[in-house]
């Protein structure tokens, strides 16, 4: 087995612990217990969890090592609204390159959102939404803003998981917005008109939890 298949291996496994809530918000990673469990060396360990620190997902304490990351506030509404800016610019340099098969699957995964929140399924939800928004912006020709709004998407779907009080209760009407926001892709709006759109959307989350408080 290759070292860098021996990281990949480490780097799913624990962010997939982290995600689905098995790694709690200040857990301690032991890297010896991971590796018991993976039957792999600290190395490709200890290079999973660099990679994961730079997502935010590990924070590395002085005197007690690697821990998942305490989620707080303030740091929600900086991804969102950053999120907001660099996504809605990102849509409108995509909207000349989005082709019928995309704007396809764009109504299929927006089904499938509404689906899953009749079931109440919150991680469906919040992992569809992320490919909804991703998808809009998959033929993006600036491959660096891309790459840049991807990872701020795996932040903020480790917040909303991490702490469920970040689930939309606006949920009915951002599934109405997606489709506002394929129409858009679809028609001829401006790139303008378009990014404001994306900008609007993403922000009504933000005051969306301000009313929960």
């Amino acid at each position: 087995m290759k070292k860098d298949n021996k990281q990949e291996i480490a780097y799913k496994f624990i962010r997939s612990r982290i995600l689905e809530g098995t790694y709690v918000q200040g857990q301690r990673l032991v890297f010896d217990t991971i590796g018991k469990e993976l039957s792999l060396s600290p190395i490709p360990i200890r290079e999973a969890i660099r990679r994961l620190e730079a997502e935010g997902l590990v924070t590395i304490k002085a005197y007690s090592g690697a821990v998942v990351s305490t989620i707080n506030e303030t740091e929600y509404y900086e991804v969102l609204s950053t999120l907001a800016i660099l996504e809605g610019y990102a849509v409108s340099l995509s909207k000349a390159h989005v082709s019928d098969e995309q704007l396809k699957i764009l109504h299929e995964i927006n089904n499938s959102i509404s689906e899953a929140l009749k079931q109440f399924d919150f991680n469906g939800y919040i992992q569809l939404n992320k490919e909804f928004h991703l998808q809009t912006i998959k033929n993006c020709p600036n491959k660096s803003l891309y790459t840049m709004i991807k990872h701020m998407w795996e932040k903020l779907d480790a917040i909303r998981r991490l702490k469920p009080m970040y689930f939309p209760v606006r949920a009915i009407e951002a599934i109405s917005e997606h489709e506002t926001i394929i129409s858009y892709l679809q028609n001829s709006v401006t790139g303008e008109e378009i990014e404001r759109f994306v900008r609007k959307h993403h922000m009504a989350a933000l005051k969306d939890n301000e009313a929960k408080k």
